[in-house]
């Protein structure tokens, strides 16, 4: 029987996460994280950045990308914890690089939802300019904190719902440009090679530029490490899940591309507002389809910073439990519904700031790919650490599962990070060098090792 889902609440006894999670509640939330209509809202850069080719860009990342999610995988069969990258390096490499690894990545988990609601904010406002920006924002970031306090299966539940919205868009998008192209407009067929790869327009460096930024679309997948705890057999399920978020995004992300490019394809040299390219293309399949667009990825904003809220509430749970944050605040879980309650609380005020970030919303988003594809970079050096060095899995097979596919990933991460503008760098190296101060104090100077995660679990 599983324990976590019978814990008695009376006084003395240890109050832990519910295991709740099956596989496709899992797959539901790593969707929610990465949005699927996100798709839409890259079209207008991608296409021009790709010369047309936004489609090839993502087969690119896709691929890539795929190499990260299977170290994530490795790391969560052996670590199957709440705290994600944090856990594995800690776990792995060494507790202060695991300190770091987390303070990275919290700035990307903390900075998400208050994005997410800032653009809910803008976004009705325009259609409907009589609301103020900062009462969207506070009703949204009210509703996503209780529905999380509630419980991830409550969560879960609205995720799948609004989830399906989006999916159900995305196929009357390709279905629309379907009839569009059997009766000739557009490309005018459905098969075209050079809506993947057009020798004529192709520049290498563009698309590497292109997979560079489209990589933070696929954050998903890390989201649901953080989900372990609440997990029916984690060390299979929490695997699964990220390999089908990953690469099931990637194909949807690559579908959509493709047939966005065939409605419009001289859309790179014709886009006006590259910002907004989505709504240039949107009236050419119809009147009504910028309208559902608007209803649909503001549902998706919506989840995606529910999704946020949930995965860094559960990282500063992992990180207080272990002592590095302060225990009190971040360990505990609320007793009836057994979920971070107080995290949950803490995140959704930072989220609340989004009222005072109106005119800065993109110096906030460029920080997402710092921490992230530092994070990303570090889980790729655990797999090796771990499983090559440290337990000598070695021979062929092994060699390949833990040496090469790690390295794979970890190059290409790096190469991803050069290429993060400079002013995401710096801020973020100001994030990091706060985050080692606060470890000097905690550690007094270094001196004592930082406290470890204790991985012990009852199945």
């Amino acid at each position: 029987m599983d324990k976590g889902n019978n814990v008695s609440l009376a006084e003395g006894q240890e109050v832990k996460l519910k295991r709740v999670l099956s596989l496709p509640y899992l797959v539901v939330f790593g969707l929610a994280y990465l949005a699927p209509t996100v798709v839409f809202n890259y079209y207008g850069i991608m296409t021009v950045m790709t010369n047309g080719m936004m489609a090839l860009a993502y087969v690119i990342t896709t691929i890539v990308m795929f190499f990260t999610a299977y170290s994530y995988a490795r790391m969560v069969e052996a670590f199957p914890v709440a705290g994600s990258a944090y856990t594995y390096v800690q776990q792995s490499m060494n507790p202060y690089f695991g300190f770091v690894t987390g303070w990275l990545m919290l700035l990307d988990y903390l900075l998400l939802p208050m994005i997410c609601y800032l653009l809910l904010g803008i976004y009705i406002n325009e259609f409907f300019p009589q609301i103020p920006i900062w009462s969207i924002v506070v009703f949204f970031v009210v509703v996503g904190g209780i529905i999380n306090i509630i419980g991830v299966k409550t969560a879960a539940k609205v995720n799948t719902i609004i989830i399906t919205a989006q999916m159900l868009f995305t196929l009357l998008f390709v279905i629309v440009i379907i009839k569009l192209l059997l009766g000739g407009d557009g490309a005018g067929t459905l098969v075209s090679s050079k809506a993947i790869y057009n020798p004529e327009e192709f520049n290498m460096g563009n698309i590497l530029a292109a997979s560079s930024i489209l990589a933070v679309s696929f954050l998903g997948f890390d989201a649901v490490t953080t989900m372990a705890e609440e997990t029916i057999n984690p060390k299979k399920t929490v695997g699964r899940a990220i390999m089908i978020v990953c690469v099931g995004a990637g194909i949807v992300f690559a579908i959509v591309s493709y047939f966005a490019q065939l409605a419009w394809p001289t859309a790179f040299m014709e886009i006006q507002n590259e910002d907004a390219g989505i709504f240039e293309l949107l009236p050419r399949l119809g009147s009504y389809m910028s309208t559902l667009f608007f209803v649909t990825d503001n549902l998706a904003s919506f989840i995606c910073a529910m999704a946020g809220l949930a995965a860094v509430s559960r990282i500063l749970y992992g990180m207080g439990r272990d002592g590095v944050l302060p225990e009190s605040v971040f360990g505990r879980l609320h007793k009836r519904f057994q979920t971070p309650a107080l995290n949950i609380i803490i995140t959704s005020g930072v989220a609340l700031t989004a009222i005072f970030y109106s005119d800065n919303l993109m110096g906030a988003a460029s920080l997402i790919s710092f921490g992230a594809v530092s994070g990303f970079l570090l889980v790729n050096l655990s797999v090796i650490m771990y499983y090559y060095v440290r337990h000598k899995k070695r021979g062929p097979a092994n060699t390949v599962r833990y040496l090469i596919m790690p390295a794979i990933g970890a190059i290409v991460c790096a190469i991803l990070w050069i290429s993060i503008e400079t002013p995401a760098k710096i801020l973020g190296s100001i994030w990091l060098l706060i985050g080692i101060v606060y470890l000097a104090f905690k550690t007094k100077f270094f001196k004592v090792a930082p406290p470890v995660m204790d991985i012990s679990e009852e199945e």
